[in-house]
């Protein structure tokens, strides 16, 4: 939940200053107001680079642990072996591409082509140029060999030469000779890579000296922003402190001779924004503030977030298999990491255990396992609340025989001889490469599963109108709209809505209340909006497309789900035809990737239907986190 941010104003004897920003810190409550400086210096930044050196770096068990009474001197000691590295790796570099440069020309030794030369009274030069361009060779220049589409030549003469079209390549160093200096550098760059690696088991050392320099820096910064009244008497500080906080600080206060009293907050204030959430509501925190933070006036959309977040992700996965998968994973990394691990990561993990849960049980009643289809009679289907929607549904076609019956025995005649609601969906089976299709119960459940994701799209806008009702009135006429809307449409499409079978609802008085509600939630919403906005709300009407394009966009759950529902069947189809390692693989190989798409779009569109469609009616953002003065805990183990 949002709690209440108020501005007090602080002020208290010079001498108890440090006292009280030091047990402010300590309480981690307070957020001190002032002009903001660089929470960083040289200190805190030689530790940040030494950390950064350390998470790249392979641990080794060192043969005599070196034990560093300051994380400074360690800090220092690890940037330069990493300079040293870099060093090394540069010469290395260097070597290497020497070794490129005169390989072809092979092995020798200059000094004996020197004294050759000498003794010879010739001057022996090494050429080079692109294969095939240079024809016309002097008679003292020689081709020693061809490589990297370069020819390569040496030149044995009595004085020097400058052929055209040769390139000079001047010897300095003899091959081997490079090699020993790049066996060398690779010697020395093993060495400092093992100290490195030794000194990662430092890592505690160097976080902790990063938490209390950044304590130190924060405090120091904190006290930066006080001014000082009355010939330095007294110190006076301007501060946020959160509603149900005031109570403790309070008693800090009175500990210390300190004053605090409430002011008025100007217009020019920046308000920070202060969640508290514990349990589902702290997960949502995280989700909601990938995308933006809350305004101080907003109500906290944590919980909804999750909660909605949850079942779009489940009905876009839709599969036990895969949320098994992604039970087992998340299981399994939070119960061996847990305690290694930073409390957003726990929480990550904790909400993936919570999506494969919401995965399992929405598979469950889908009947939907690794994309495996069960017969419409099978009592694998017995659980699932889309068979039995199904059902429902091929009970209503027997027994009320509407327009859409007619429909689908004009184009299945042999529909017609069923006598039971299962015999109906059964009727039609159109087999395709030995895959059982049975047409009407496909059809069935894709309607179903359509309507479904318009239903939810349905009651998730209509939460976002309720929870802003009292801000703006109306809302009450677009609720009014967006159930008169779901009642009316399928009579326009021709369509059997889930009210007609389930709820037994006449389709004809549906579409007639439903039409009632459309044009008076419109009227409604703007008759509200005048009273509430005066000639502002005149163009209240205008918002009709936006509701119905909002709503329209949650068909994406149902497309999303479809496709990762063919892909997993086709993957099937595939494996099972091939010999078994074979397809063993193709099984395998699909599954992994199309679990991968599925939980990114899950987590894409899930978050997306929360952020854009549902934050459009009951969300203001722009707001900024609320940032106390708090102590950095150092780690212990």
């Amino acid at each position: 939940m949002r709690i209440d941010v108020k501005k007090q104003l602080i002020w208290g004897p010079r001498s108890q200053r440090d006292r009280f920003f030091e047990r402010a810190q300590e309480l981690g409550v307070i957020e001190f107001i002032g002009t903001e400086e660089s929470d960083r210096n040289d200190e805190i930044q030689l530790l940040i680079d030494a950390l950064h050196v350390l998470r790249t770096m392979v641990p080794v068990k060192q043969a005599h642990p070196q034990h560093f009474y300051s994380p400074n001197m360690l800090a220092r000691q690890i940037i330069d072996y990493k300079n040293r590295l870099e060093n090394l790796y540069e010469q290395k570099r260097t070597v290497q591409k020497e070794i490129a440069r005169i390989q072809p020309f092979g092995e020798f030794s200059l000094s004996t082509l020197k004294q050759i030369g000498e003794e010879s009274g010739r001057i022996m030069q090494f050429f080079f140029a692109k294969s095939g361009k240079v024809n016309d060779l002097p008679s003292d220049v020689i081709l020693i060999n061809t490589a990297h589409q370069l020819d390569y030549f040496l030149s044995i003469s009595k004085e020097k030469i400058h052929p055209v079209g040769l390139t000079e390549i001047i010897i300095e160093r003899s091959l081997s000779d490079l090699r020993n200096d790049l066996a060398l550098y690779e010697s020395e760059i093993d060495r400092w890579e093992v100290e490195l690696g030794a000194l990662s088991h430092q890592k505690r050392v160097l976080v902790n000296g990063l938490a209390t320099a950044l304590n130190e820096r924060h405090l120091e910064i904190a006290k930066g922003k006080t001014k000082q009244v009355v010939e330095d008497g007294l110190f006076v500080v301007e501060s946020w402190i959160p509603k149900n906080k005031l109570e403790v600080v309070y008693q800090l206060a009175d500990e210390l001779n300190i004053y605090i009293e409430q002011i008025a907050i100007e217009k020019k204030d920046k308000v920070p924004t202060y969640l508290e959430n514990r349990g589902w509501g702290r997960l949502g925190e995280d989700l909601v503030n990938i995308y933006d933070i809350p305004s101080n006036t907003d109500r906290d959309p944590s919980l909804w977030v999750f909660i909605a977040f949850g079942i779009f992700f489940a009905m876009i996965v839709a599969d036990i298999g895969y949320g098994l998968v992604l039970l087992g994973i998340t299981s399994l990394l939070f119960m061996k990491f847990r305690k290694k691990v930073s409390a957003g990561i726990r929480r990550a993990m904790k909400l993936g255990i919570w999506l494969g849960i919401g995965c399992i049980i929405w598979g469950v009643l889908l009947t939907s396992f690794f994309g495996i289809e069960a017969k419409p009679d099978s009592p694998l289907r017995k659980p699932s609340l889309v068979h039995w929607m199904v059902k429902r549904k091929a009970s209503y076609f027997s027994e009320q025989k509407p327009e859409a019956y007619k429909e689908l025995i004009q184009e299945y005649p042999e529909a017609a001889k069923a006598s039971t609601p299962m015999d109906l969906l059964m009727s039609v089976n159109k087999s395709q490469d030995g895959r059982d299709n049975y047409v009407i119960y496909s059809n069935f459940t894709n309607n179903i599963l359509i309507e479904l994701s318009i239903f939810i799209g349905v009651i998730h806008i209509l939460t976002s109108f309720g929870r802003y009702l009292d801000r703006r009135w109306s809302s009450l006429g677009w609720m009014i709209f967006l159930i008169g809307g779901y009642a009316y449409f399928p009579s326009v499409i021709k369509a059997t809505s889930l009210i007609y079978f389930i709820l037994n609802v006449p389709a004809e008085e549906a579409a007639q209340i439903g039409l009632w509600m459309i044009y008076g939630g419109i009227g409604l919403a703007t008759l509200l909006a005048i009273i509430q906005n005066k000639w502002a709300g005149l163009v209240e009407p205008m918002h009709v497309i936006s509701v119905f394009a909002d709503v329209m966009s949650y068909l994406r759950i149902y497309a999303l789900s479809l496709a990762g529902m063919i892909m997993a069947s086709t993957f099937n189809h595939i494996g099972m035809s091939m010999p078994f390692y074979i397809g063993f693989i193709i099984i395998l190989a699909g599954h992994l990737v199309n679990i991968t798409l599925a939980m990114m779009g899950g987590v894409i569109h899930g978050l997306r239907l929360n952020f854009i469609e549902w934050y459009h009616y009951s969300f203001d953002g722009g707001g900024y986190r609320f940032r106390p003065l708090r102590t950095i805990k150092e780690e212990n183990k």
